[in-house]
């Protein structure tokens, strides 16, 4: 009888066994087919670092932060990667040559859905509808925007020695702050803040505020907040999945309420200005020029693709958050690196006295003869490294770069950071050298792996936009 009931347990025992070891071979196998699916590959595609399930790179990217993530799977993989952020597949390229030619094809100039941008349109149109501006846009809608909004700043002068007025008199306005405030403690970051919100918002209404209006100090936050509050590689900001299951997060409110805010100052000031100017023709400025070119456009003309009074909201948003915090903090890392390299200060300084004259103020004509001020100014731009990542792209059909096919519908990384700091291009890449910027015969130049702002082929926005950083750091 007890020999009967050993040999029932056994049975018992070894079925147990049999069952576990059959559900660990079942959990074995699934997770394989997880893992290996995972890292299939779209046919063509450059290689990349290992993807985990559902997360695929997401997670090493979020934990490690992605310029670091991105810097290390550049070195074990190259100038042209891929990796995956949950369900969806990029390319992150980081070799110069390949930036360049990726930012030039047309097939790969369109923008992915940045939930950041759904937010600005459902308060500017009050429900959901095609995107505006500019940064979201692609197609028809992006080429119009596009082409008035760098036609007009060139007209305006942007970039040009026209535009030398305005920045004149706000470098004298910052200098006579400076001069009063000397010997005390000055929050230099929120002042060039100020300049910069100045200048673009002279160009873009036609006046600027004295530093002590509360206009400009809100302005100013509002804007700054905004730009703080801007991650495209946020899931919550990046995928409407996320929003969904999560809609209550800190990261989504702030997104709107802030981007609500800048928008409810944009919209008084734009009907503030109509109601100045009445019937009164102005071009001056780029609400004033954008209001007569919708006058312009007959009935059938208006459309989702055309300009619109949704779409100048867009714009000029889009111009504050483009040129203000990236040229704020350009100068004043210029001030740090300049207190920290003492002999690149005075080289500077000598330069300046010698060519404008130190009871003098500079000019755009004066740049082309300062040579070592300007290769100061990139050698802030590229230890600053300001902005690691152009904005996402996306390919709108296939093509092919650096051998590599690329599918429609693949998201686009520019890793311009790795063309600043990596030691590949420059003999100290972590130190502040000027010299890095000129020739042994002291002239200025620019390698052709600098590319702080990106690069658009046949574009000379980042140049004037460079120019306005050239003039104010002066």
């Amino acid at each position: 009888m007890e020999t009967s009931r050993t040999q029932q347990r056994s049975v018992i025992c070894l079925s147990s066994h049999r069952e576990m070891w059959t559900t660990v071979a079942l959990v074995v196998t699934v997770l394989v087919i997880l893992f290996v699916r995972a890292n299939i590959r779209p046919a063509g595609f450059p290689p990349g670092p290992f993807c985990l399930p559902f997360f695929g790179n997401a997670l090493h990217i979020i934990l490690l932060s992605p310029k670091v993530a991105f810097e290390k799977y550049v070195n074990d993989y190259g100038g042209i990667l891929s990796y995956r952020v949950f369900n969806t597949w990029g390319l992150l390229v980081s070799d110069p040559a390949l930036m360049k030619a990726g930012m030039a094809d047309p097939a790969l100039s369109g923008r992915i859905d940045l939930i950041l941008f759904d937010h600005r349109d459902s308060i500017i149109r009050r429900n959901k509808s095609a995107p505006l501006g500019i940064i979201s846009t692609s197609g028809d809608v992006w080429k119009n925007q596009r082409r008035f909004t760098l036609r007009t700043l060139r007209d305006l002068g942007f970039g040009r020695s026209t535009l030398e007025p305005i920045m004149q008199e706000e470098l004298e306005e910052l200098l006579k702050l400076f001069r009063e405030r000397e010997g005390e403690k000055v929050e230099v970051g929120l002042l060039f803040n100020r300049s910069i919100v100045n200048v673009i918002w002279a160009i873009t209404i036609g006046k600027r505020y004295s530093y002590d209006d509360k206009k400009l100090e809100k302005l100013v936050e509002k804007v700054s907040k905004m730009v703080q509050t801007f991650n495209p590689f946020h899931p919550a900001l990046r995928f409407r999945w996320v929003k969904k299951l999560f809609p209550n997060l800190t990261v989504i409110h702030n997104t709107h309420h802030y981007m609500a805010e800048l928008l409810a100052f944009i919209e008084s000031e734009i009907e503030v200005y109509k109601q100045q100017k009445g019937d009164q023709e102005d071009t001056s400025c780029y609400i004033g020029a954008y209001l007569h070119e919708l006058e312009q456009l007959k009935p059938d003309e208006e459309d989702d693709t055309s300009l619109s009074m949704d779409h100048l909201k867009a714009n000029i948003l889009e111009l504050f958050l483009g040129g203000s915090e990236t040229t704020s903090s350009t100068l004043w890392w210029a001030v740090y690196w300049l207190a920290s390299n003492q002999n690149a200060q005075r080289a500077m300084q000598e330069e300046m006295d010698r060519v404008v004259g130190r009871c003098n103020t500079p000019t755009i004509s004066h740049m082309d003869r300062l040579p070592y001020t300007m290769a100061t100014i990139y050698e802030v731009q590229r230890m600053g490294d300001l902005v690691p990542f152009a904005i996402p792209h996306m390919a709108t059909e296939a093509t092919s770069l650096g051998g590599y096919r690329i599918s429609e519908g693949t998201q686009m990384m520019f890793n311009l950071s790795h063309g600043l700091l990596n030691s590949r291009y420059w003999k100290d890449h972590d130190k502040f050298r000027p010299e890095h910027f000129l020739t042994e015969d002291g002239k200025v130049f620019k390698p052709d792996h600098f590319m702080p702002f990106g690069f658009e082929a046949g574009v000379g926005h980042a140049r004037g936009r460079q120019r306005g950083v050239a003039v104010l750091a002066l």
